[in-house]
């Protein structure tokens, strides 16, 4: 009991997230890359770079801000690049909360709501929402819990086929993190969890996280999944169905009561708003604007880059070549001692 009790510390919670950062520094997910802040192990820095996928080649930078609640409640993910994405909050808006009641309305006081940036967990990870958990619970006939962490219901990861570099790293069993892929028919987010809820599973560590940001840039599996109520940017959501349906690649859409709607097939019930907006063309557009935009010489080298933690340097393929050089000397003069 004495060592439950010290667990909640916020000293020992501080040294639990450094534990986690050394740990990363022997595996990390493909392409991601994380600093902490100087003397603030809660507020790490971190950049993806997106080598696959429909946001490839972007170069995000992003920010965890973890809480002493931390990990019974998720930290805090906020996107300093300004890309279109489902799960991202407008740079230039604060209307998003991560809690839509059944009716639709949306409370001013939400504690859940999300700032400008900021990324919407609620899909890979519902067990961190309670009422989004609990409302899939019942749905699925089960009794709610008190706490997300009493749930059992299992962070619905991504496979690790689709998710680059996890192949050396997992904190949930493969056999209870599958998700169907199949092309026009793979089921929502919330669906996996209904099924998926009867297996215990161990914490969420940070490493999943990492591993979920990055598989929401380069997997459209993952991006197929995501349901409406859990979207950070409903318009980019419309916009990926949009493009999906152009494809053939529709999904069934699963409403906040767990019901699925054939919203692809152009059969089922549609919204009036904003669904039956022409979305044609528009994440094609917005994305590609952002991506280039991410790789520009004033995002990359600009100077508002002096606040950042992780920093790039405008080099040369000749210059490059001599750092590559000198690693290799160093790595290789370190493996021979």
């Amino acid at each position: 009991m004495a060592t439950l009790k010290m667990t909640g510390l916020p000293a020992m919670r501080r040294q639990h997230l450094l534990a986690e950062f050394s740990g990363l520094k022997q595996v990390c997910p493909d392409g991601v890359f994380v600093s902490l802040t100087p003397g603030d192990p809660m507020l790490w820095s971190g950049v993806i770079f997106v080598r696959k996928g429909p946001y490839a080649p972007a170069i995000l930078r992003f920010h965890i801000s973890f809480t002493d609640t931390y990990p019974s409640l998720p930290p805090l993910v906020t996107f300093s690049t300004d890309i279109f994405h489902p799960l991202i909050t407008p740079l230039t808006t604060y209307v998003h909360t991560t809690d839509i009641t059944d009716s639709g309305t949306v409370s001013a006081t939400d504690e859940e709501r999300l700032p400008p940036g900021g990324f919407s967990l609620r899909h890979g990870f519902p067990a961190w929402f309670g009422r989004a958990t609990t409302r899939s619970r019942q749905t699925s006939g089960q009794h709610p819990a008190s706490s997300p962490s009493a749930s059992g219901t299992p962070p619905p990861l991504p496979p690790r086929s689709t998710i680059p570099g996890g192949g050396s790293h997992q904190s949930t069993p493969e056999s209870k993190t599958s998700v169907s892929v199949a092309v026009g028919g793979s089921p929502s987010a919330s669906l996996f969890a209904q099924s998926q809820a009867a297996h215990a599973h161990p914490a969420t560590s940070t490493y999943d996280v990492l591993r979920y940001l990055a598989s929401t840039f380069d997997s459209e599996a993952v991006l197929d999944g995501i349901p409406l109520e859990a979207a950070g940017n409903p318009g980019a959501w419309h916009a990926w169905r949009s493009r999906q349906r152009a494809k053939g690649r529709g999904n069934p859409v699963v409403d906040v009561r767990g019901e699925v709607r054939k919203l692809e097939d152009g059969r089922g019930p549609t919204p009036r708003k904003p669904g039956e907006w022409n979305w044609e063309g528009v994440w094609e557009e917005r994305v590609k604007r952002g991506v280039q935009a991410s790789l520009s010489e004033a995002v990359l080298f600009g100077q508002g880059q002096g606040d950042e933690v992780i920093n790039f340097l405008n080099m040369d393929e000749g210059d490059v070549r001599g750092v590559k050089d000198n690693l290799l000397r160093t790595l290789g003069a370190a493996g021979a001692s």
